[in-house]
């Protein structure tokens, strides 16, 4: 692809505010609704090629077949084991050794020293069932068509067969917290089936009644990381001997009307002949109690939940469950619409446009994946559940990879970069009471562990809130497995959400007990050095490991840039905190006194920004990790408005990480070019994640998006890298970081003509932006608090509110600072 790519030009124009009044400008623009629909000519071959929906709480990957169909489910809160006591307090002992080791500059002691400190690895997100659907009397299939429309969530499947047409669509509904699968005819009495229910767990299946049947299912109490690959299932995988023993219990129920036709049940699967069409309604729950509570002894009886949610929509028809689904969903999606232009391969289906990406850059499938990452948090994170895993809520392997757990060393923050920024505030909150959450297992972490005040997490966790150190007590690599540094990272989340929503009952009463408590863990933590400068050691970069000058390998040291940038931002945040409160003042004197006493940044022989203390080489050069530009993206000390300097020895670090080995290390290094202004450079970038990957690859080298658009890695599916995409198109659109609003701060060439609406910024306003030729043509921005509003542009504009052209001050940098009013909508028209 070339970034100067010239785009197909159409006559529709979208409306732009300019120069005092309404003006249509000429942009590269689609007559179809803003690129929001996936399709193919096919049915899904595997799970890389079927389609997603979710409702926040149940998942289901929709396969198309025209004989055989199969829906994979999934519970979010399905999963192995129960609360355990992961801590370690051998840990306190070995700390000092590892402190006295690095000292002395024995790294590789360190490491192995650091081992004993570790602790079990966390429990595996699960499969719940497999509905399987086997159609009779149905010739070969024509003119089939299997779609996605990310704007209504709405899976469908269409062909024709003996002379008649088919359509199946499916949903997952959030207010009903159904599964809803409706089949439709063309001919009366055209639909014949059967059904059955499954599971690769331990389950049972009982009917109820002629449509009505009801899986039972037990998890196991343990199941091991599949990348202990010595293990085999059998002995990975472990049950109860007790069937009332530990291990979560969980049910789907399964009802099913029709319209004409006969409908009985034999050996629990139901029958359907000569139906003129059907309605499916599947209901699930767990056991699940809380983080806190066994799911086998203490356990919730899921069939309460998993009948009344079935009785609930049992009583409403399928219009008006798909009118409570679409009433409900769409004026989420729809807040947020972007058009790059019209595409040259609209008559394509998506795998076979997504083939041709590597030439040609598709604006519409690039508009379309950019609404994929939204698409996916709306599906599956809703308040009140849990938030999205490794894989999202879509799983269908009892071992998956990594545990589906969440890896908090990047990858579960990086599903959240785009929430608040693209309009979905309030998807965020799974992850912030998830936070919370965590914060009261790290307590008793801290204590065992360190024996330090506050709270600590660790590289990964599981629906437990597990906060210790994994590894098998000894078995996982330092550079990951100790790394104790998740709670300033997940803090900032907390507080971007206040930035966001101006929310100060949020800030006091939710997010700064959190933030405190992990203050006084990193208050605790670090230790002077010999000039009397405050150390964090041990330290690690995560996942990266340096050869010493004397030509060791090894993973532990002190001071890595990604601590000292991690524990400044959360005492900076703290200290931000407490002044809007205006309470904590000896606390926050305390965090100031500390932050003077952390040690600077340091540049490298190259100019570059240094990953570690000392210029060492990595092992991996191109790692997809880039913990040192935290300070860039997701954080916001370094940019090049405020810090030029260091952000002239960030660009230096990103063009000496000249590949990467993940997919989504495209993105998250994209967003850093993006951060510093690169809008050429981030876009380059992104398009490596944005290759075609076959989705029977098994290759393992293979990096880029399957056909249904997951991400890959290799041939794992890793869903963080859609949301980081996602993220990184709207940090080149709207940045606000840094206290300005700034537009179009990043603006790849190739992104020559566009239009965006209802993106967040910090502050409490929200932002639409039009461009021609790369330039700003108009904006508009509505203020949600009244708060005063810096804004900064590459041209000089002029501020209107309605017809009254406001009041600005202009000051250095181009920036624009006018007030505002709660509730006002303002014009920003280039002069």
């Amino acid at each position: 692809m070339h970034v100067g790519m010239k785009m197909q030009w159409s006559f529709l124009v979208i409306v732009c505010l300019y120069a005092g009044r309404v003006q249509p400008v000429k942009i590269a623009a689609s007559d179809i609704v803003y690129a929001t629909r996936l399709w193919y000519k096919h049915p899904a071959i595997n799970w890389n090629e079927a389609l997603p929906i979710g409702n926040g709480r149940m998942g289901a990957m929709i396969f198309g077949g025209v004989v055989k169909e199969r829906i994979q489910l999934n519970e979010q809160t399905l999963w192995s084991g129960a609360p355990r006591d992961w801590n370690n307090p051998e840990a306190k002992k070995y700390l000092p050794l590892v402190r006295a080791a690095v000292a002395e500059k024995k790294y590789r002691l360190a490491d192995s020293l650091a081992k004993f400190m570790q602790g079990p690895y966390t429990e595996s997100y699960l499969p719940m069932a497999d509905v399987n659907i086997t159609y009779r009397n149905l010739k070969d299939s024509s003119n089939y068509l299997r779609e996605l429309y990310l704007d209504s969530a709405l899976s469908k499947t269409s062909f024709s067969s003996n002379g008649s047409r088919f359509t199946r669509t499916v949903f997952a509904s959030f207010p009903d917290q159904v599964i809803v699968y409706h089949d439709s005819s063309e001919t009366r009495a055209g639909i014949s089936f059967s059904i059955q229910l499954s599971s690769i767990l331990h389950y049972a299946v009982q009917t109820l009644s002629d449509n009505h049947i009801v899986l039972r299912g037990k998890c196991p109490r343990h199941v091991d990381p599949v990348y202990l690959w010595k293990i085999k299932d059998s002995a990975a995988i472990q049950y109860a001997r007790d069937k009332e023993g530990e291990g979560m219990n969980f049910e789907v129920q399964l009802l099913l009307n029709t319209h004409g036709g006969k409908v009985r049940c034999t050996n629990n699967i139901i029958e359907v002949d000569g139906a003129d069409a059907s309605t499916l309604v599947i209901s699930a729950a767990t056991s699940y109690n809380g983080f806190d509570k066994s799911p086998g002894l203490h356990g919730l009886d899921p069939s309460v939940k998993a009948a009344a949610d079935i009785k609930h929509a049992a009583a409403r028809s399928y219009r008006q469950l798909l009118q409570n689904h679409l009433a409900d969903y769409t004026p989420v999606f729809n807040r947020v619409k972007l058009n790059l232009g019209e595409s040259t391969s609209k008559e394509l289906p998506t795998d076979e446009r997504m083939k041709k990406m590597e030439r040609y850059a598709d604006p519409e499938m690039i508009a379309t994946i950019f609404q994929y990452g939204r698409y996916l948090l709306i599906a599956g994170s809703r308040p009140g559940g849990q938030p999205v895993n490794l894989k999202g809520i879509w799983n269908e392997k009892v071992r998956p990879e990594y545990s589906s757990n969440w890896c908090i060393d990047h990858d579960a923050q990086m599903f959240y970069y785009p929430v608040e920024t693209t309009n979905l505030s309030e998807m965020h909150q799974p992850f912030l009471q998830f936070i919370a959450d965590l914060s009261i297992n790290g307590k008793q972490t801290a204590a065992v562990n360190y024996g330090m005040r506050g709270w600590c997490a660790h590289h990964n966790t599981d629906i437990w809130r597990q906060t210790g150190p994994v590894g098998n007590y000894g078995g996982g690599n330092p550079h990951w497995a100790n790394w104790n540094m998740s709670a300033p990272w997940l803090c900032n989340h907390l507080f971007e959400h206040y930035l966001f929503t101006g929310d100060t009952k949020f800030l006091q009463q939710k997010a700064w007990p959190v933030m405190k408590g992990a203050a006084l863990f990193c208050l605790d933590w670090l230790s002077k050095d010999r000039n009397g400068l405050l150390m964090s050691v041990p330290s690690v970069s995560p996942e990266n490991t340096f050869i010493t000058k004397q030509g060791d390998t090894a993973m532990v040291s002190s001071n890595t840039t990604a601590d000292i940038a991690l524990i400044k931002e959360l005492f900076a945040q703290c200290i931000k905190a407490a002044g809007i409160l205006n309470f904590e003042k000896a606390f926050s004197n305390k965090l100031k006194t500390a932050l003077q006493m952390l040690p600077q940044y340091k540049i490298g022989s190259q100019g570059q920004l240094l990953e570690w203390e000392e210029e060492w080489q990595a092992v991996d050069p191109g790692h997809r990790h880039l913990s040192h530009l935290y300070p860039v993206f997701p954080g916001s000390e370094i940019s090049r408005l405020h810090t030029p300097a260091l952000a002239a020895a960030a660009k230096k670090s990103l063009s000496l990480r000249t590949k990467t080995n993940g997919t989504w290390g495209f993105s998250l290094k994209a967003a850093c070019w993006a951060r510093l202004g690169e809008g050429d450079s981030a876009w380059q970038t992104l398009q490596y994640q944005l290759r075609y990957v076959d989705a029977e690859n098994r290759s393992g080298g293979n990096h880029g998006l399957f056909p249904n658009l997951f991400n890959s890695e290799g041939p794992s599916t890793i869903m963080n890298g859609n949301a980081c995409a996602t993220a990184v198109i709207t940090e080149m659109l709207l940045q606000s970081h840094t206290g300005e609003i700034q537009l179009l701060p990043a603006l790849p060439a190739w992104f020559e003509e566009g239009a965006v609406t209802g993106l967040r910024a910090r502050g409490g306003f929200v932002v639409d932006i039009c461009w021609h030729k790369g330039l700003l043509a108009s904006s508009a921005i509505y203020s949600t608090l009244g708060n005063e509003c810096r804004l900064q542009t590459a041209q000089p504009i002029k501020i209107l509110q309605g017809v009254k052209q406001m009041q600005v001050v202009r000051e250095a940098n181009n920036i624009n600072v006018f007030k505002t009013e709660k509730g006002k909508k303002y014009t920003i028209q280039p002069v």
